[in-house]
């Protein structure tokens, strides 16, 4: 009954924000790219220098963990809380736009630890911080929660046309109980929606099988998948039709 009324929310939520889309409209991109996942780790003590280093590196699209902090009213970037309120400050997303204010890159945040009550404090927060580089022309800001139902929350309250939502979409589940069955019907189904239907949206998925929907006649903007560090793999995944690989490795 949870999965079914969180669909009836998502199907009217994303009917009232539907519109044409626009695929692949990336063109700091090829068709078919390689962003760096975790842009912020690598070999310097810096997160900020690694950022650097990495769109130096030729990446048109990097991503970066975020996390909401409400008692200290930012974000900064981790992929775990943090509990210096030093550090906090130091890996500050205000940082970041000293970085990337005139670099022709696109940002996808993974923000960890969203909530409702949160999300219209954070997103203000984001806008602000990185501002600088949101007066870019081609500037894109992509969000990615892990919740469906907060990306369409965020699509509903952002008024900013260079940030938007990508959604997660964990398509389905290996396991063979009757719970996870009942539940894959709801995840396809989810994914079926936002690949094959609805003409204004951004997915990301970590399993390569939500490629097979409908290959021939997606409404989808762009499908990026993660994390793929074989080559192989990474061919095989655009072969079937992503648009966008986050990878450690591979460039």
């Amino acid at each position: 009954m949870k999965f079914f009324l969180r669909l009836i929310i998502l199907t009217i939520l994303s009917i009232f924000t539907l519109s044409y889309a626009n695929a692949n409209n990336l063109p700091y991109c090829s068709l078919n790219s390689i962003w760096k996942h975790a842009a912020y780790k690598g070999v310097h003590s810096s997160y900020f220098e690694n950022i650097d280093s990495f769109i130096n590196e030729g990446y048109c699209g990097i991503e970066l963990d975020i996390i909401y902090d409400e008692k200290e009213k930012l974000i900064y970037i981790s992929h775990n809380p943090i509990l210096s309120s030093e550090t906090k400050k130091k890996y500050s997303l205000d940082n970041l736009d000293k970085v990337i204010k005139d670099k022709n890159i696109y940002i996808w945040l993974d923000w960890k630890n969203t909530k409702v009550s949160d999300l219209s404090k954070g997103l203000k927060i984001i806008k602000n911080s990185i501002k600088e580089y949101l007066s870019n022309e081609n500037s894109l800001v992509f969000i990615e929660t892990p919740y469906v139902t907060h990306n369409e929350f965020l699509n509903l309250i952002n008024t900013n046309e260079r940030i938007t939502t990508l959604n997660w979409l964990s398509y389905k589940s290996k396991k063979k109980s009757s719970v996870e069955k009942i539940k894959n019907f709801f995840r396809i189904t989810r994914a079926w929606l936002y690949v094959c239907f609805f003409q204004d949206k951004w997915v990301s998925s970590h399993d390569i099988d939500i490629l097979r929907l409908c290959q021939d006649q997606r409404k989808v903007k762009s499908i990026f998948i993660f994390t793929i560090n074989e080559l192989k793999k990474a061919e095989e995944a655009f072969s079937m039709g992503a648009n966008v690989i986050l990878s450690d490795s591979l460039k």
